[in-house]
């Protein structure tokens, strides 16, 4: 007896209901960097901060933009158990991962990554973002596995707990 999946391949598509969802740069990338109120009734210009693109629209992908301003870094994190490309659309910047050698006091791992270029970061990966320019805000896609990012933000490196209150970028 022939097999049924390359029927039900092609049946599938047609029985299924789909739609393209289409996120617009305007509704991403903000004109200006945001402002949030403090405790004490200071405000201030949020420095790196992350923007919803395709969230909640697949079950298996989403992504989101990191927009770092000139000289400024994200905290220490990793996406729990999803997997993660990060695609530089445009700036340029460093992505530094744990010390390889777990000695207190070992640098983490640099990674420069300019215009262009993607990096893969496996599940619980800690690392962190930098923008080193003084000049040039940085973009960077994230594209996760699951239809909606996991962020845990660390207090440094090698730390299995989130920080308290979690920072929003």
């Amino acid at each position: 007896m022939a097999s049924l999946l390359p029927i039900i391949d092609d049946i599938l598509p047609m029985i299924l209901p789909s739609s393209i969802s289409v996120t617009r740069k305007t509704d991403i990338i903000p004109p200006i960097p945001p402002v949030i109120g403090t405790a004490d009734g200071k405000s201030h210009r949020v420095r790196v901060y992350s923007r919803d693109a395709v969230v909640n629209k697949l079950d298996k992908v989403c992504s989101t933009v990191l927009i770092l301003s000139p000289n400024s870094y994200s905290t220490v994190r990793h996406y729990g158990e999803q997997d993660a490309i990060i695609y530089v659309a445009s700036g340029s910047g460093v992505l530094l991962t744990a010390p390889k050698d777990e000695v207190e006091g070992s640098e983490p791992e640099r990674h420069e990554l300019g215009q262009g270029d993607f990096a893969a970061v496996p599940a619980w990966t800690e690392h962190q973002v930098l923008n080193e320019s003084a000049e040039q805000d940085a973009h960077w896609v994230i594209i996760r596995s699951g239809g909606h990012p996991v962020e845990v933000h660390l207090k440094g490196w090698g730390r299995g707990k989130a920080e308290y209150p979690p920072s929003r970028a």
